[in-house]
């Protein structure tokens, strides 16, 4: 529509200008007119009607036609050209008409055209977020992470991955409608391109869509590589509690956090109980009571630091 509304005004202009050239050129027939007027007038003016200025070549021919008497006082070569300026008059209507019919049928199509015609998707707006609550928007390459996105044209199926902006890397494309503006991916789904697997790391990212005519970008974005805190439960009353990544231990890392249970004596109800507090490297059993009687499913794993709390995530192993 904006292309159409752009070149409207230099259609109109080339017609217009059209238009100007046949009607100047025209001007010789009327003046054909006002010569044969001028010379009735002289020589029998009771014979033309009031105001007979006003005749175009079409009313002076024919009332000449019908007045044999105006049609003496009229030579056979202007009569020849009053009949030539009739017919230059119809030809230039005829291509006047024909003109400003085809401008307008034309103007009536591209209109038709542009208002039907496919238009191409066009993607805006990209943003990343994990899809864990706790990391408060952080992506953080241990949670899912949900891209959202605008969209203008027509739906269609588009096929978005993720890059790794220092390895070139990408994921797997997943294809969703271009209308669900969002999707998202799994840490299973973009794990093999992450380059930088140290505490406290992250990896550049961006978004790539693809739809059927065009490539779309993100802007980069910092994927923070999470910490897992784990507590396994290794004998019946000895727990481990470590900090780590991709399933391995980080070395030297010490961090405070505590493990919360229920249990009872005998004879006496149950009460919560806490393990842990400075965890250290090395020195990370944590032995329970023998006396006490543990319920199981109410283990909790709390994390204090030092790390940024929306990087860091908590897992319970055999309990």
């Amino acid at each position: 529509m904006i292309q159409f509304l752009s070149a409207l005004p230099a259609v109109l202009g080339l017609t217009g200008f059209v238009v100007y050239y046949f009607l100047l050129r025209n001007r010789g027939g009327d003046r054909i007119t006002l010569d044969i007027i001028a010379k009735l007038r002289r020589e029998a003016p009771e014979r033309l009607p009031p105001h007979p200025e006003k005749l175009d070549p079409q009313a002076l021919t024919k009332l000449i036609e019908n007045d044999a008497a105006l049609r003496a006082k009229v030579s056979d070569q202007d009569f020849t050209l009053l009949r030539d300026a009739l017919r230059q008059q119809f030809v230039t209507s005829l291509v006047v008409y024909a003109i400003c019919a085809a401008v307008f049928v034309t103007g009536i199509g591209l209109y038709i055209y542009l208002a039907i015609r496919p238009k191409p998707v066009v993607i805006s707006s990209i943003s990343e977020e994990s899809v864990d609550p706790a990391a408060h928007g952080l992506p953080v390459d241990i949670d899912g992470l949900r891209v959202h996105w605008s969209q203008a044209g027509d739906p269609e199926d588009i096929r978005l991955s993720l890059e790794n902006m220092n390895t070139a890397g990408r994921t797997g494309a997943k294809t969703v409608r271009s209308t669900e503006a969002q999707a998202v991916f799994s840490p299973d789904d973009y794990h093999d391109i992450l380059s930088d697997r140290r505490h406290g790391g992250h990896n550049r990212l961006r978004v790539v869509f693809q739809t059927a005519s065009a490539e779309f970008v993100s802007p980069e974005f910092d994927m923070a590589v999470g910490t897992t805190i784990l507590a396994a439960r290794l004998e019946p009353l000895r727990v481990k509690i470590m900090g780590t990544i991709d399933n391995s231990a980080i070395y030297n890392y010490d961090f405070e956090a505590k493990l919360l249970l229920w249990a009872s004596r005998p004879g006496q109800p149950a009460a919560p109980v806490t393990y842990g507090g400075n965890i250290r490297y090395g020195h990370n059993d944590v032995l329970l009571s023998p006396d006490l009687h543990y319920r199981w499913d109410t283990a909790k794993l709390v994390y204090f630091g030092p790390d940024d709390l929306r990087t860091v995530r908590t897992q319970l192993l055999g309990f």
